[in-house]
């Protein structure tokens, strides 16, 4: 008698986050897939177990008798490959430790760059890797955020946004300070020029607010990167906003910054990692670094 083959472990894995989320669109945005995707894993299943897991009824996927008997198993099993996984990955460790920061251009640029030689001297067998994310991620950005965390794809996320999600941890670096800088130094032509904003930024949508007045026959113009904004501002007078730590730079540009119109904004600037019982020695060491340099 031919024996049955066994669910794939990717459509166990799919099952797992989809009863937790109780979600398929939930459990998509977290495994970082479309919703039809999870639902091809789970009919998948379904049909290699002969049994329903799931109740559809519109949004909300309630689990089955027996989804609900084979849920707590899978997720308790998942836990422990995880715990598994995570030990024989410490014991395959060489010398040399990498970490992969998501962090936006102008950051890194302006702010974190100028001090990377102090971490490599403190902790030389740290590799940093980076890739490049919104500095002030929207709900869809940080949503794609929490997914490449969650799946190991970075290592840590600099920005300044709310991540929740129960399986992703953070610390705060300090509050963003948004100030307008512009190439005219007279402060009496500041509202009278026209201002690169970002629409969708959360933080320049404050800062407006705070001035809908001043701003009022003010015209704004959509840009939404940071680096192309200053270079905008070298060809005609312009006015843009930035976080206050980048006018400390030595490669910031030549700009007058207008620290009289400084305003704190929200949300605060942090660094976000994956929950582990125990997190590497290496993202301790960066994460605890990154507070000293913002103190």
């Amino acid at each position: 008698m031919s024996r049955k083959a066994a669910p794939s472990l990717n459509a166990l894995r799919v099952f797992d986050v989809a009863a937790r989320c109780q979600s398929f669109k939930q459990a998509a945005q977290q495994l970082g897939v479309t919703q039809a995707a999870v639902t091809r894993q789970i009919q998948a299943l379904e049909k290699q177990l002969e049994m329903t897991l799931f109740h559809r009824d519109n949004r909300v996927h309630a689990l089955t008798p027996a989804g609900l008997e084979l849920a707590p198993q899978l997720e308790s099993i998942f836990k422990q490959l995880d715990q598994t996984l995570e030990r024989a990955k410490h014991l395959s460790d060489n010398n040399t430790t990498t970490l992969t920061v998501a962090i936006a251009t102008a950051r890194i640029r302006f702010w974190l760059n100028q001090q990377l030689d102090d971490f490599q001297s403190l902790y030389p067998h740290v590799q940093l890797n980076f890739v490049t994310c919104s500095d002030v991620p929207d709900a869809e950005q940080t949503a794609q955020l929490a997914a490449r965390l969650s799946h190991d794809s970075v290592d840590l996320v600099i920005a300044a946004a709310t991540l929740r999600d129960k399986n992703i941890s953070s610390q705060t670096l300090g509050e963003v300070e948004l100030v307008p800088v512009s190439a005219e130094a007279e402060p009496t032509r500041l509202w009278q020029l026209p201002w690169l904003i970002n629409k969708d930024n959360v933080s320049h949508q404050r800062f407006l607010k705070e001035h809908t007045t001043e701003l009022k026959q003010t015209h704004l113009v959509h840009c939404d990167d940071t680096l192309m904004a200053l270079e905008l501002l070298q060809s005609q007078p312009r006015v843009t906003l930035i976080d206050k730590r980048y006018a400390q730079s030595p490669q910031f540009p030549a700009l007058q910054v207008f620290n009289a119109f400084a305003q704190p904004v929200k949300p605060n600037l942090a660094v976000f990692y994956r929950k582990r019982r125990q997190q590497s020695v290496a993202l301790v060491a960066f994460t605890q670094w990154l507070q000293l340099i913002s103190k």
